[in-house]
């Protein structure tokens, strides 16, 4: 536990060396309970003071956890995992984060959302997360895929041009 602590530290210190935001993916075994409490004390101590922000990706915390990150400037991601008969509290955390606070993913290859669970998930699937997000809110999968979108291109300070000339060089 002291060696992924200093690891990410120096992971923290990379980022703000490079002015880039960083994307957490915090993902507790059985024997660690306070993995998602270390993981936010870690941003809060090292990381908040550059005002850089960052992702917490493939999000599967409470929604404590979801407002103590929001407090410190992050974007909540969420994935196929939100689809999951078990993952109501994935599912009330997506419910309160604001959705212009919010990402959508599939995390691929893993977590294939229903009806594709057990199958090698694809970015087309986000489609599903979209979908899961917009019943829970009464919104359409459009405006959620409309507005994470927005949310994608404005966190990384882009625009469709440039993202489509970057993915091509």
């Amino acid at each position: 536990r002291e060696i992924q602590k200093a690891v990410f530290l120096r992971q923290m210190e990379l980022a703000k060396a490079a002015k880039l935001p960083i994307v957490i993916h915090c993902r507790p075994s059985d024997n660690s309970e306070n993995a998602w409490d270390d993981c936010l004390a870690m941003i809060a101590d090292h990381w908040t003071v550059s005002g850089m922000g960052g992702i917490l990706h493939c999000f599967t915390g409470s929604v404590e956890h979801a407002r103590r990150a929001l407090d410190m400037g992050f974007m909540i991601s969420f994935a196929g995992n939100i689809t999951f008969p078990k993952a109501q509290p994935i599912r009330i955390a997506a419910q309160m984060v604001p959705l212009d606070r919010m990402l959508i993913e599939t995390d691929s290859p893993y977590l294939a959302p229903i009806p594709h669970r057990g199958q090698r998930n694809e970015p087309a699937f986000v489609t599903q997360v979209a979908r899961q997000i917009g019943e829970m809110r009464n919104l359409p999968a459009e405006e959620i895929g409309s507005q994470t979108t927005r949310n994608f291109y404005r966190f990384f300070d882009l625009t469709p041009e440039t993202a489509n000339l970057e993915a091509r060089a």
